[in-house]
């Protein structure tokens, strides 16, 4: 990686290291990107910049396992680490049973219920890892229509964009967007819809723990692997 930042406060705390696949049962035997939840004191990142071109095409792969059960939205795989607002492609939100994440769009202002998308009620498992694939599509130079497909461990699509939804689907009532209440990113798309960013924002890619404010500090980890970005298709396992 051509950035690696530990946001410690000079307390020596390491939140990321490398862990063989042997020892978390990574898929394909891939190493994989330990990340520590030790609360909002803490952040740390990897970045890679000037991926490639702004407002150009591209697909995102990474596999990702979650032990930790933190409730709060830690933003943790985006483009820049500082420009996440244009494309976060995980938050992640935990209970001592499962955990739920969302995409999150709003690199030209914050619009409700737009502005967060994620499958309603979907548990995921702790301690499982899964396929994460999205696809990154600028219909202009600055608007952007995300395409996420999540994957279990047998390789079976769970998700895609039917499956994502506004936040507080069938119940943004008043404050809904476009006249309805129940939109679905295909439907979303379906109807001309997209998303306002900051192109050079999406040349960068990163992941880590942005120190979330109101994060538990659990002692807890997630993983990242096998990540791929490419222009010509999607990544596949």
């Amino acid at each position: 990686w051509m950035n690696y930042w530990e946001f410690n406060n000079g307390t020596g705390v390491q939140l990321m290291s490398v862990v063989s696949g042997a020892s978390i049962n990574g898929p394909g035997g891939r190493n994989a990107l330990k990340v520590l939840q030790r609360g909002p004191t803490y952040a740390a990142n990897v970045q890679q910049d000037n991926v490639l071109p702004p407002s150009t095409d591209f697909y995102v792969r990474f596999y990702m396992r979650n032990d930790d059960i933190s409730p709060n939205g830690d933003h943790i795989v985006t483009v820049d680490t500082w420009g996440y607002s244009n494309l976060t492609f995980m938050r992640k939100t935990s209970s001592s049973t499962a955990w739920q994440f969302v995409i999150s769009m709003y690199g030209c202002g914050f619009t409700y219920p737009i502005g967060h998308w994620g499958p309603t009620n979907a548990t995921l498992n702790h301690g499982v890892w899964y396929r994460f694939e999205y696809y990154v599509h600028f219909v202009d130079a600055t608007h952007i229509q995300v395409h996420p497909r999540v994957y279990d461990a047998s390789g079976t699509q769970i998700f895609g964009d039917a499956e994502f939804r506004q936040e507080d689907y069938g119940a943004s009532g008043s404050l809904s967007f476009g006249g309805r209440d129940n939109w679905t990113l295909a439907s979303f798309y379906a109807a001309g819809y997209s998303f306002c960013v900051d192109p050079t924002m999406l040349t960068h890619f990163g992941m880590g723990n942005n120190g979330q404010a109101g994060a538990a500090d659990t002692g807890l980890a997630w993983y990242f692997a096998g990540v791929q970005i490419r222009t010509d298709r999607w990544p596949g396992p």
